[in-house]
């Protein structure tokens, strides 16, 4: 099985409620950008999960949209930074299906990369995921160390 998770792109800095911040023309940009890179790759999720802040769907929206994909991003709790990335990765191996996609957050991303690749969460995850990075990942199992890193797309 093939799984992409993949980092927001760039937000504001700022809003009343952090769940709310929104991406900047940059963002937007950089979103946009990765799905086509995704697609000219040959990924084609058939899933797209998203966090439940405003930055993870505007990703995912942009990502369906560079990749021709006619759906909707399915919205999950657990998967924003609040969350240990123990929970996270749970939360994850649920909803995984071959060819998945989940947009979310740092610091959990890199240490659910690490924790699969490397079976440690600790590691330094190249290329380091600047925002609307994607890591694709070819895994069995969610055990630690039991997946290969098959790509990583960066706008």
């Amino acid at each position: 099985m093939n799984i992409i998770l993949m980092r927001h792109g760039e937000a504001v800095p700022f809003a009343l409620n952090d769940g709310d911040r929104i991406l900047t023309t940059n963002g937007r940009g950089e979103a946009s950008n990765t799905g086509t890179q995704l697609k000219k790759a040959g990924w084609k999720p058939q899933t797209v999960f998203c966090s439940t802040r405003v930055r993870a769907q505007q990703t995912s929206e942009l990502v369906i949209g560079a990749l021709g994909l006619a759906m909707k991003p399915q919205v999950l709790k657990g998967i924003t930074p609040e969350y240990d990335w123990i929970e996270a990765a749970v939360t994850i191996e649920q909803h995984a299906t071959d060819q998945s996609l989940f947009v979310f957050h740092q610091p959990i991303l890199t240490q659910i990369v690490g924790h699969l690749t490397e079976a440690n969460a600790n590691v330094d995850v190249q290329p380091c995921a600047a925002p609307a990075t994607a890591y694709v990942l070819a895994l069995e199992t969610f055990l630690p160390g039991s997946a290969t890193l098959v790509g990583a797309y960066q706008p």
